[in-house]
Parts: C-alpha cells; structure tokens; sequence
C-alpha cells in the first residue's frame, strides 16, 4: 500500500458488535468491496465477526473493550501505519465520550498525521493538536438513528467521507 501514484482507498469501520447487532449494512458492504484495504477500529465482538470481513478485503485492525479474548490474542492494542506517506495511527478508544479524541491523540505523541478511533459510536473529523482524528461510527449501534462508517482516499492530501447509513 506505500507508494502508489493512483492513492490508496480505505474503508474505515468500527464498533459493528456482531452477532449482537443483526446484520452488517448491504450499503456498507458493498462500498468495502471497492476499497483497497479495510481499517477496523475494534468492537467486532466474535472471531467470525472478523473473519467476515477478511472475505471482502484486507483487513487492518486493532481490538477493542468488547472483543472476544480470541481476537485481543491475534489483534493489537494501537497500531501506526503509513500509506502513501500519511502516518496513520489506530486505536479503539476508552472511558467516557468526553475528551475521548484528547486522550486518542495523546496516546501517539508525535508518530502520526492522522488517529482513527471508535468506541463513541459517533463520527467525527477534526483537527487537534496539528493531527487529524477520524471516527467512522458506527455501522450497526449508531448513537443516532441511522449508522455510519468511513471512506478514505490517502493520496497527496487525505480526503476523508463519512456516509450515514439509512435504515435497513
């Protein structure tokens, strides 16, 4: 993934909690299988979960507080990454909603240009403190009615979409 001219497409997901949730989204689904990679943000929940999503396209992942112990043994805690010279650093996230994107920034000091987090269920882009941090939601537990998740397109720039899903 380091160093193509056309860009790297990403589909960036998290907290999709299955079996518990149902179903993952058909919308979501098909967008993943246009993408290059999969960056999930933990909370898959079971191993099958995962390996579901291996079927569609690489995946990238760390864990998060409500996965299996399986998937803690195979999946790191925070992982750093470049793709086409963007550092991107993943974590699932922790504690309470306030100040969670602080403390995600925080937990990567100098090494990234952008953190891509979960655990909120609630998408946001922003910038903090000269780093960009990217939550996609969530795709089944959405705070809000409808889900979401995330495309990025990592070329020169980083261009970032969070699309909400209707329900299903």
């Amino acid at each position: 993934m380091n160093g193509t001219k056309k860009g790297t497409r990403i589909g960036v997901v998290s907290d999709t909690h299955m079996p518990d949730a149902g179903h993952l989204p058909m919308k979501m689904l098909g967008d993943l299988e246009k993408v290059d990679a999969i960056i999930h943000l933990g909370d898959f929940c079971d191993l099958a979960a995962y390996k579901e999503f291996q079927k569609i396209a690489p995946v990238i992942a760390v864990y998060g507080n409500m996965d299996c112990q399986e998937l803690k043994a195979i999946l790191p805690e925070k992982k750093v990454m470049e793709i086409n010279g963007h550092r991107l650093g993943l974590i699932h996230g922790w504690g309470p909603p306030k100040n969670l994107e602080t403390r995600v920034v925080k937990a990567f000091g100098e090494e990234v240009d952008l953190v891509l987090f979960g655990h909120s269920h609630v998408p946001l882009f922003m910038k903090i403190e000269e780093k960009f941090v990217f939550n996609p939601g969530s795709p089944t537990l959405n705070r809000d009615a409808t889900g979401s998740y995330g495309i990025l397109d990592l070329e020169e720039t980083i261009n970032h979409q969070i699309i909400w899903l209707e329900s299903e």
